[in-house]
């Protein structure tokens, strides 16, 4: 939902949905987008809201910690609260705190990043990276959101959706994101062609961060969202065949062991 256009829609269909409260989270998912600070003429523009209906919603979010104010540029930018509202998802993610010492061991041993998220909408968030310390890749930190078809570990999330629901996903993304699905669909097709045999999917840096990488879903679930897996790795550093032979079984090896210790394998 980016606008009071999709809200709209939503609300007609569900006569149960606050388009109150619907309208403050877009105010709060702008940031998710574009983290700078932002004015209260941008948020009506960008989200298709009166600049009355904006004021009275960031003072609200305001008031309750969820959105600062600079005087001096007028503008806001996200509150603490949002980020304690996150500790509590972050806390209880399943296995979380075990298998940290494992995914650091493997980002220590291919000189790259670790990571671990859920998807939502048309996107992966990160919950957790464990990244070599001389590494050279920008880590991903807790919250950083992705594209599902750009990420090794978004497509394979999409490797393990039943065929019907796969293409109307893509579609919804070819829709929504063009961009990014013509950068990506044929990264998507080759993963969505050999997960089945190799076990992961992969990424040769055709999302445009010149990172190579492999994605795995676990059998684990955080409630209804399976938990995925992402090993990155510089491009220039590895070549396609060492993602095939060496990182990506060492992922799958990964995340076969946490899959039994938490009794589903």
């Amino acid at each position: 939902m980016k606008d009071s256009d999709d809200l709209r829609r939503v609300r007609d269909d569900d006569p149960y949905f606050s388009g109150t409260l619907a309208k403050g989270l877009l105010i709060l998912q702008t940031f998710v987008r574009d983290p700078r600070a932002h004015a209260n003429s941008e948020f009506a523009a960008k989200l298709g809201l009166s600049r009355p209906t904006v004021s009275r919603l960031c003072r609200t979010l305001l008031t309750m910690g969820f959105l600062d104010h600079d005087e001096r540029l007028d503008r806001y930018f996200i509150g603490p609260a949002a980020v304690a509202l996150c500790y509590p998802y972050i806390i209880n993610t399943p296995m979380l705190g075990t298998l940290r010492p494992a995914m650091q061991q493997l980002a220590d041993r291919i000189e790259g990043a670790v990571s671990v998220g859920v998807a939502t909408d048309l996107d992966v968030v990160y919950l957790e990276t464990c990244a070599h310390e001389g590494g050279t890749l920008k880590r991903p930190g807790v919250g950083a959101v992705r594209g599902i078809v750009e990420t090794a570990m978004g497509r394979a999330w999409l490797a393990q959706l039943p065929a019907g629901e796969r293409q109307e996903f893509l579609a919804h993304v070819k829709l929504e994101r063009p961009d990014e699905y013509a950068r990506s669909s044929d990264g998507v097709r080759e993963s969505l062609a050999h997960y089945a045999k190799r076990g992961f999917s992969i990424n040769l840096g055709d999302s445009g961060f010149g990172v190579f990488a492999v994605g795995v879903a676990a059998r684990m679930q955080y409630g209804p969202r399976r938990l995925l897996f992402n090993c990155a790795v510089p491009g220039f550093r590895w070549k396609r065949a060492q993602l095939l032979d060496t990182i990506g079984p060492g992922l799958v090896q990964l995340v076969g062991a946490a899959d039994r210790q938490s009794g589903l394998r």
